[in-house]
C-alpha cells in the first residue's frame, strides 16, 4: 500500500533513533522495571489510590464464572466499578492493574478447550492461484495452576499446510502491576504484530509488518503496567518453525507503550515503539517477504531470498493508535538493518496506516493490560435484539526490500475493508486489496498491480 520509493532517510532516522533510546542500557530499563512499583504480597495489598473499593475489584473477580469470556470478563466489571473515580481524575491502584491483567481465555479454576478458524475465499480470481483457503485453524488448551500460574497451549494449522507451535508458554502473575511468561509467543514488537489475529481489522496484516516484524519465538518475556505506560521485554532463546521459515540466533526485545488507563473502553491512546537486536542469525533463514495482504494464494511479490552472510538483524518500529467511539486509526514505521559478514549492510523500511469507522454503536477491542487489540463483542448481538456490528475501514501500505544487491522488491497497496460482527464468536469479513505497483525488476511479479477481492469467515470455539 505504499509505492513511492524513499530510500533511507525515514528508516535511519527510525532505527538509529531507537537504535540510541536502547543504547541507555536495559539496565536502566530494568531498573525501572524493579523501582516504579513496589511487588507487595498476595494478601497484604495497600488500598489502591483510586476511589474504587478493593473488596468491590475483588468481588469482580471471584465472580467471573470459569467458563466467562468476552463481554463477562473481570475486566469489564472492574472498568464499570471503576468509572466514578476515573471521572474524578484519580489513578488506578496496583490491585485494579491487576485485574486488567487477567487473561480472559485462562480460566480462574481448571481448564478450558478453544480454539479458532478461518475460511478465505477469492471472489475474483486473484492472485494466481488463488483457492479456498483454510487460513488458520487453532486449538487450544488453557489451564490455571493456584493463585498466580497460568497455563497456555496452542497448535495453529496454517496456510502454510503444516502444524506449528504457536502460543505455549506459562505465566508467572504473582505481582500486581507485573506478568512473566515463558516459552513461545508472539514476542513484543510491533502493536499490529502482537495482536490476535481473531482481532484484526483486515483478513491479514500489513505488508511492512509481515516482511519487517518478529516472527513467534521461544524465551522469557515480563510485562509492566502502570496508570499510564506499558513496559515489554523478552530474551529469545530459541526459535520455532514459522510460515516454513525459521528464525536464528537469539535476540533481546523491549516495547515501550504510553496508553494511560482510561477505565473507558472507547477512548483510548497508545504511543509507542519497539526495538530489537537479533545476533547470530542463520543466513539459510535470514529472509525478508510479504503475500500481497490476502493469503488466498501463497505467493509472495515480494521477496529478498536468503541473504548470505547475514549475522546480525537489528529491527526498530513506531506505532501509534486512537480509539475515539465509533472512530480509530492505525499507524506504524518499521525499519530492519541487516549486518553481514562480507559485505555491506542492508536497510529495509515500510509503514502502514488504517482509518476504521463502526456503522453500528460499536468500537475496537482495545486491551487496557496488555496493550493490544482483540476480538470484538458487539454491542447489540444478533437473535438478542440486535444486527450485530458493522465496521468499514481503509488502510494504505508499503514496503521496501531493495537495498544494494538484494533485489526483494517495492510495493504498495490501498485496500478496503468490511466487517460484520454478528457475535462474539462470528466474524465475516471481505476485503478489496488493489496493488499499486510491484517494483522487482528481473522478478516474475514486477510490475504487477491485480486488483484481489477475498471474503473470510471466522469462527471462534472459545
Amino acid at each position: 500500500m505504499e509505492s513511492l520509493r524513499v530510500k533511507y532517510s525515514v528508516p535511519v532516522v527510525a532505527g538509529v533513533g531507537l537504535n540510541v533510546v536502547l543504547g541507555v542500557r536495559a539496565g536502566i530499563i530494568l531498573l525501572l522495571v524493579l523501582t516504579s512499583q513496589p511487588v507487595v504480597a498476595r494478601g497484604s495489598e495497600p488500598a489502591p489510590a483510586c476511589s474504587i473499593d478493593s473488596t468491590q475489584t475483588a468481588s469482580a473477580i471471584e465472580s467471573v464464572a470459569p467458563g466467562q469470556t468476552g463481554p463477562a470478563a473481570a475486566q469489564s466489571k472492574t472498568i464499570d466499578q471503576a468509572s466514578a473515580g476515573q471521572d474524578r481524575g484519580l489513578l488506578p491502584g496496583p490491585l485494579n492493574i491487576r485485574s486488567l491483567l487477567i487473561d480472559k481465555e485462562i480460566p480462574l479454576i481448571g481448564g478450558r478447550w478453544g480454539g479458532e478458524i478461518m475460511v478465505d475465499a477469492p471472489l475474483n480470481g486473484e492472485p494466481d492461484g488463488a483457492a479456498v483457503t483454510l487460513r488458520r485453524a487453532k486449538l487450544k488448551y488453557n489451564r490455571g495452576f493456584g493463585n498466580n500460574w497460568q497455563l497456555k497451549l496452542t497448535a495453529d494449522y496454517t496456510r502454510g499446510g503444516g502444524l506449528e507451535l504457536s502460543d505455549n508458554y506459562f505465566v508467572y502473575k504473582g505481582w500486581n502491576t507485573m506478568l512473566l511468561t515463558l516459552g513461545i509467543e508472539d514476542p513484543p514488537f510491533s502493536l499490529e504484530s502482537v495482536s490476535s489475529s481473531a482481532g484484526l481489522t483486515f483478513m491479514e496484516r500489513s505488508l511492512a509488518v509481515n516482511a519487517l516484524s518478529e516472527a513467534k519465538s521461544g524465551g522469557i518475556a515480563f510485562l509492566k503496567r502502570t496508570p499510564k505506560s506499558i513496559l515489554n521485554g523478552m530474551f529469545v532463546l530459541f526459535n520455532p518453525e514459522q510460515d516454513d521459515l525459521r528464525q536464528g540466533g537469539q535476540a533481546i526485545i523491549f516495547h515501550y507503550v504510553h496508553s494511560p488507563i482510561t477505565l473507558k473502553g472507547k477512548d483510548n491512546i497508545h504511543v509507542g515503539g519497539s526495538f530489537s537486536y537479533r545476533l547470530n542469525t542463520d543466513a539459510n533463514n535470514a529472509r525478508f517477504r510479504s503475500r500481497p495482504e490476502i493469503a488466498t494464494a501463497n505467493t509472495y511479490f515480494v521477496d529478498t531470498g536468503e541473504i548470505d552472510g547475514a549475522d546480525k538483524v537489528i529491527r526498530a518500529s513506531l506505532e501509534a493508535s486512537r480509539v475515539s467511539g465509533r472512530l480509530s486509526w492505525q499507524a506504524e514505521l518499521l525499519s530492519s538493518r541487516i549486518q553481514r559478514n562480507s559485505a555491506d549492510s542492508l536497510n529495509f523500511w515500510g509503514a502502514y496506516a488504517f482509518i476504521s469507522w463502526f456503522l453500528s454503536d460499536d468500537s475496537r477491542n482495545y486491551d487496557s493490560g496488555s496493550g493490544k487489540f482483540g476480538p470484538l463483542t458487539p454491542s447489540s448481538p444478533l437473535f438478542k435484539g440486535g444486527r450485530g456490528a458493522f465496521e468499514v475501514a481503509f488502510r494504505a501500505s508499503y514496503v521496501d526490500l531493495t537495498d544494494k544487491d538484494i533485489i526483494g522488491g517495492v510495493q504498495s497497496n490501498l485496500s478496503l475493508g468490511f466487517n460484520w460482527y454478528p457475535n462474539y464468536k462470528l466474524r465475516f469479513m471481505a476485503n478489496v486489496v488493489k496493488v499499486l505497483d510491484v517494483d522487482r525488476p528481473g522478478s516474475e511479479f514486477d510490475n504487477q498491480d491485480p486488483l484481489i477481492i477475498a471474503i473470510r469467515a471466522q469462527w471462534l470455539l472459545n
